[in-house]
């Protein structure tokens, strides 16, 4: 079965190496926004990183078709797929309830005790 995705049969950390020889930690930490990257890299922590964390994992295929399939027909149709369903995975979390503002008494009212002297 052929199929037309160029990030077919590549795994993670084949991508990631690839991308190292190509531009360093420090460049993908701020071409990406990913700490991980700038942070004392290893490829064993980049990893087990973009493997727990979607978002992060998305730019890093997005990075890797942009510098290594560009020429390839389905890159930009891969690229839109991959954003849009990032989109539906913030779509659907719940919206988080808006903290309450902290009380903060003031001293407006306050009087010290008088201390009556003899």
């Amino acid at each position: 079965m052929q199929t037309n995705d160029p990030l077919y049969g590549i795994k993670l950390a084949q991508i990631l190496t690839e991308l190292q020889t190509k531009h360093t930690w420090q460049q993908m930490g701020e071409k990406l926004g990913i700490k991980c990257f700038l942070n004392n890299p290893t490829q064993k922590s980049c990893l087990k990183f973009l493997r727990q964390t979607p978002w992060a994992r998305s730019r890093v295929e997005i990075l890797y078709l942009k510098t290594f399939c560009s020429k390839h027909p389905e890159t930009t149709k891969l690229i839109r797929s991959i954003l849009a369903t990032q989109d539906k995975k913030q779509e659907h979390k719940a919206p988080k309830a808006p903290k309450k503002p902290s009380v903060i008494k003031s001293n407006e009212g306050f009087e010290w005790a008088k201390i009556n002297k003899k």
